[in-house]
C-alpha cells in the first residue's frame, strides 16, 4: 500500500532492468563531471580541440534516431538498448588510447552513436515493461533511479580523481565502461519483454505514417521548446550566478546537486500526485513553472545579497518541479499517442525535440547573455508560456487514450 502511494508501480521481476539502469547512471555519472578533463589532462589535448572533436562527433550522430526507431519496431527495444551499451562500452575502452583529435572524433563518434541509440530506444524499452495503466509510474521511477546513479556517480568521480590523479581519470574511465557492459548483460538475461509482431508493423506503415500525424508533429515541435527550458539550469545558472549575480562557484555544484537529490526522492511522488489529471494539463503546468522559473532568475540581480542564496535555491524549486512533471509526463504522453506497432519510431523520432535543442540552446544562451544577462530567462521563459499554450490548442487534436490514464 505504502509503494503504491508513493507512486511506485509492480516491478516483481523487473528488478533487472532498474538495476541496470541504475548501473548504467552510475557510470555515466562518473565520467559526465571529467569529461572536457580527462581528454585535456590524461591525453595532454587543449580544451578547443577537445570541444571541437566532440562537437563534430555530435552532429554526425543525428541520423542514428531514426534509424534506431526503425530496428527498434523490427526487433525490439531491449536488443537495440544492449547494442547501444555495447557500443558505448567499447568507444569509452578507445577513450584509453586517444591522443589525437582524429582519435578522439573516432571513438566520440562511436560512443555518441551508442548514446544516441539508448535515449531513442530507452522509453520505448520502459514502455515496453510496464503495464499500460503504470507508464507514468514508470517513466518516474526508472528516471528516479537514473538521477541516483548520477547523483552518486559525481562525488566518487571526484574522490578517485582527487586521490589518484591522471591515473584516477583512468579508473573513471575503466569504471564507466564496466558499468556498460554489466547494464548490457543484465539487459539480456534479467529482462524480458514482449514486442509487436513484425506483420502488424508493415500493415501500419512505417515513418510515412508517423509524418501524415500532424499533431504529433506538432507536439515533437512543442517538445524542442520544452527542451530548451529544461537545459537551462546545467547551461546558463553557472555563468549567470558566477558572472552576473557574483556569487562564489561553489555555489554552482550545492544548486545542481539539490537538483538532482530533489528528482531521485520526490520524482514518483510527483507522478503519483498527477495521476487523476490529463496528461496534457500536467505538461502545461510544466511549461508555466520554467516560465516562472525564468522570470524569478532575470529578477534575481534586484536581490539584496544577504537573501541571495536562498533566494537561488527556492526557485530552483520551481524548475526542479517543472522537470518532475515534465520528464514522465511527456514520454508517457508519447508512448500512448503512438501506435503500438509503431512506438519505436515515435519516441525515437520525439527525441529529436532534444537534439535540436542541445544544438540550439548553447548559442541562443551566449547570443543573448552578450546582449544583457537577463535577456536570456526573458526569451525562454516567453517560449516556455508559448509551449504550454501550443499544448492547450493540441489537446483537442490527441487521441483520447494519450491525454488520460488508463482507466481515467
Amino acid at each position: 500500500m505504502l509503494a503504491r502511494q508513493l507512486g511506485l508501480p509492480r516491478i516483481r521481476g523487473s528488478e533487472g532492468f532498474l538495476i541496470a539502469i541504475f548501473i548504467d547512471a552510475l557510470g555515466t555519472g562518473l565520467f559526465l563531471p571529467f569529461s572536457l578533463l580527462y581528454f585535456h589532462v590524461a591525453a595532454g589535448l587543449p580544451l578547443v580541440t577537445v570541444g571541437f572533436a566532440l562537437s563534430i562527433a555530435t552532429i554526425f550522430t543525428l541520423p542514428i534516431a531514426p534509424l534506431t526507431g526503425w530496428l527498434v519496431d523490427r526487433f525490439g527495444a531491449r536488443y537495440v538498448v544492449i547494442v547501444a551499451q555495447l557500443l558505448q562500452c567499447a568507444g569509452f575502452l578507445g577513450f584509453l588510447i586517444v591522443n589525437s583529435a582524429p582519435t578522439l572524433i573516432a571513438f566520440a563518434l562511436l560512443s555518441g552513436v551508442g548514446q544516441r541509440m539508448f535515449w531513442s530506444a530507452y522509453f520505448t524499452l520502459v514502455a515496453d515493461i510496464a503495464e499500460p495503466s503504470e507508464r507514468d509510474r514508470w517513466y518516474g521511477l526508472s528516471g528516479a533511479a537514473q538521477n541516483i546513479g548520477l547523483a552518486l556517480g559525481g562525488p566518487l568521480a571526484g574522490l578517485l580523481v582527487a586521490s589518484g590523479g591522471e591515473l584516477g581519470y583512468h579508473i573513471v574511465v575503466i569504471a564507466n565502461c564496466v558499468s556498460f557492459l554489466l547494464a548490457a548483460v543484465l539487459l539480456l538475461f534479467g529482462v524480458h519483454t514482449k514486442r509487436p509482431q513484425q506483420q502488424e508493423v508493415t500493415e501500419v506503415g512505417g515513418y510515412r505514417t508517423m509524418m501524415r500525424d500532424r499533431p504529433f508533429l506538432i507536439l515533437t515541435l512543442t517538445g524542442v521548446l520544452y527542451a530548451l527550458g529544461s537545459m537551462f539550469l546545467a547551461l546558463g545558472i553557472p555563468i549567470y550566478i558566477t558572472t552576473t549575480l557574483r556569487q562564489p562557484a561553489w555555489v554552482i555544484g550545492f544548486v545542481l546537486a539539490f537538483n538532482t537529490i530533489l528528482l531521485a526522492t520526490l520524482q514518483t511522488i510527483v507522478v503519483r500526485q498527477l495521476e487523476p489529471y490529463r496528461r496534457t494539463r500536467a505538461l502545461m503546468l510544466s511549461g508555466l513553472l520554467w516560465g516562472l522559473w525564468c522570470g524569478a532568475t532575470a529578477l534575481a540581480i534586484f536581490i539584496p545579497s544577504w537573501l541571495l542564496l536562498p533566494y537561488i535555491f527556492g526557485i530552483t524549486c520551481l524548475y526542479t518541479l517543472g522537470e518532475l512533471i515534465n520528464g514522465a509526463t511527456s514520454n508517457a504522453l508519447v508512448a500512448a499517442a503512438s501506435p503500438d506497432a509503431l512506438r519505436g519510431r515515435y519516441l525515437a523520432f520525439f527525441q529529436f525535440s532534444w537534439s535540436v535543442a542541445s544544438i540550439v540552446a548553447p548559442g541562443l544562451f551566449t547570443t543573448l547573455f552578450s546582449f544583457a544577462p537577463t535577456l536570456p530567462w526573458l526569451v525562454v521563459g516567453v517560449l516556455m508560456l508559448l509551449a504550454s499554450l501550443s499544448i492547450y490548442r493540441l489537446e483537442a487534436h490527441l487521441p483520447r487514450r494519450a491525454i488520460y490514464k488508463e482507466g481515467k
